[in-house]
């Protein structure tokens, strides 16, 4: 390329389909994918030429979006995404939708003020604010926890003035994503981030079953790996994504199940010395493993209350398990 290119002639040149074009080239060029779509006679520099070709080229062998961009769009926050964690996925918002509505509601149902009033209002007046525990497991980029806790300030800043916010991660590098994304939400003094597996940080130093948590409700969030070797060999559009981070194990419900076990303890523990522990599990699952997921809970906890939510797409995406 000897000349400038306008954005029109790179559109049909281009292997890519044109939504990813338009992400890639606002990204070059410091413009919106809406730029880039109503101003295809914009010329591009030699040097952006070059530098959207390396890109292209990653992008046709299955390297994300994100991990070219450096950032991903998820539930109105712009996160920094590298190839240490997992690109949040549209999906997952779900969780933070249930999550909200949960303790939203439970809060307003279990105000005095709400049963006198009956009041159908969402208004804060109404909610009564216990304190309330949030782990999120695998936090990876700490796309769960930071929106959950980014929604509860801007919507409803008691509850969140009254909840913990906590978060876990197997890896060092992920947290270092998390935490960094935290801070630029301004999130950092109200998440505590800790490295260890799935509920390993917070039974191994009893901050749950002790005084250092004085609430009644504990509410997990947990998107674990839950992919298969199979199904992992056969879905080249993740192949660079951190392995550790979608492998679930010969069966896909690895982690699953160790996570079961320690709900299992941990009820048994926490009921010991509060006998009104309330814990609400949100976990992200693979669609085609929800019978088996509901079975595998129902060998540990076989008094929890379970219900799936589903996906867009009609899918079991979400399970719930309820231990009240």
């Amino acid at each position: 390329m000897k000349k400038k290119m306008l954005i029109k002639e790179l559109f049909n040149n281009s292997s890519l389909p044109q939504l990813e074009l338009r992400i890639l080239l606002a990204f070059l060029l410091k413009k919106s994918p809406e730029f880039i779509l109503s101003h295809p006679e914009t010329k591009i520099s030699v040097f952006i030429y070059k530098k959207f070709k390396i890109l292209e080229k990653k992008r046709l062998e299955n390297w994300p979006i994100a991990y070219l961009t450096g950032e991903k769009e998820f539930y109105n926050l712009n996160l920094k995404i590298t190839p240490a964690v997992l690109t949040p996925r549209p999906e997952t918002e779900l969780i933070i939708d249930e999550i909200i509505e949960n303790i939203t509601n439970y809060s307003k149902n279990d105000s005095e003020n709400s049963l006198k009033n009956n009041s159908k209002n969402n208004s804060e007046k109404d909610f009564n604010f216990k304190n309330i525990l949030i782990i999120d497991l695998g936090t990876g980029s700490g796309a769960i926890i930071i929106s959950l806790a980014y929604e509860l300030r801007n919507h409803f800043p008691l509850i969140f003035k009254n909840t913990k916010f906590t978060a876990v991660d197997i890896s060092a590098t992920a947290l270092k994503i998390a935490k960094q994304n935290a801070k630029k939400y301004q999130l950092s003094n109200k998440i505590k981030f800790y490295l260890g597996n799935l509920l390993d940080p917070f039974t191994k130093n009893a901050l749950i079953t002790s005084n250092k948590h004085t609430g009644n409700e504990i509410i997990i969030s947990a998107n674990l790996p839950y992919l298969n070797p199979s199904q992992i060999k056969k879905s080249p559009s993740i192949s660079k994504e951190p392995r550790l981070a979608l492998d679930g194990g010969k069966d896909g419900l690895k982690y699953y199940r160790k996570l079961f076990i320690s709900l299992q303890d941990l009820q048994n523990k926490y009921l010991a010395i509060n006998n009104k522990f309330k814990l609400w599990l949100y976990c992200e699952i693979d669609p085609g493993q929800a019978i088996k997921t509901k079975n595998l809970a129902l060998k540990y906890l076989p008094q929890a209350k379970q219900s799936f939510r589903r996906d867009l797409s009609g899918r079991n995406r979400l399970f719930i398990i309820k231990i009240i």
